[in-house]
């Protein structure tokens, strides 16, 4: 098979065992360096701090050699980084991160368990299409711009500071799909119209302004069942052509 048929199926494994790869022959002795995308994962021992100190600064060692050694023309399609540790700081990964914006990428996913803070230099990569963000907080942001992007998963998120939800919704003028749950943050400015969102999954604490043009619509909606006929019709009024709720009946 070609290099970039190989190169596509090594982007489903994870990078440790791309790079294994390395010694099957001399042809792929440097195929890995072609990868586009790139899975990184770290789970601590969380009942061993010294270890998990060590353990930690030697993975971001090799997250970081791996990036700074890869085929620079070619760009970055997904760049995935999950980490489970008590140690983590978020200036340590922004060698990691500014190596892969470098490479022109397209989808971001970060989960990073225990709400650490994510690197605000993820804000400022233009050429985002994909955005998923897990167990963090986002501190400190001045201004976003995702020109490009048309998903945009929240779970678990965070926002502070001078970033609040409609600036960032505002910034990303070509979104399709949104996922928002337990998303903690502030609302100040007014919502502007997402006019590309055909699809949302939001809980019952987002704005529903926002999605209300949408064509699906996923809502895990906790209610006392006495506002349950009161919600549906109001629904319909807004003229979605699909909609499926997920609710927690609560008797209270």
């Amino acid at each position: 098979m070609p290099d970039s048929i190989l190169c596509d199926i090594l982007s489903s494994l994870p990078t440790k065992e791309v790079v294994a790869t390395s010694v099957l022959s001399k042809r792929w002795i440097h195929l890995w360096r072609s990868v586009p995308s790139f899975h990184f994962d770290y789970v601590g021992d969380l009942f061993d701090c010294d270890k998990d100190f060590n353990d930690y600064y030697d993975f971001l060692e090799s997250v970081n050699s791996f990036l700074l050694s890869r085929n620079r023309d070619q760009p970055i399609h997904r760049f995935r980084f999950s980490c489970f540790s008590n140690v983590y700081d978020p200036t340590d990964i922004l060698t990691s991160v500014n190596a892969a914006m470098s490479g022109r990428v397209q989808h971001m996913d970060f989960s990073l368990m225990s709400m650490n803070v994510l690197p605000s230099v993820v804000f400022s990569c233009k050429t985002l299409v994909v955005l998923k963000l897990a167990f963090t907080r986002v501190l400190d942001i001045p201004s976003v711009d995702f020109p490009l992007l048309k998903i945009l998963h929240l779970f678990s998120v965070s926002l502070s500071g001078d970033l609040d939800l409609s600036q960032l919704l505002s910034a990303c003028p070509n979104l399709e799909d949104l996922e928002a749950k337990d998303v903690s943050c502030e609302t100040k400015g007014k919502f502007n119209r997402l006019p590309k969102l055909v699809r949302a999954s939001i809980d019952e604490h987002f704005p529903l302004e926002i999605v209300k043009d949408v064509e699906v619509l996923f809502i895990d909606w906790v209610m006392p069942v006495r506002f349950l006929c009161y919600y549906f019709p109001f629904l319909r009024e807004w003229g979605i052509s699909s909609v499926l709720i997920s609710i927690c009946i609560s008797y209270r």
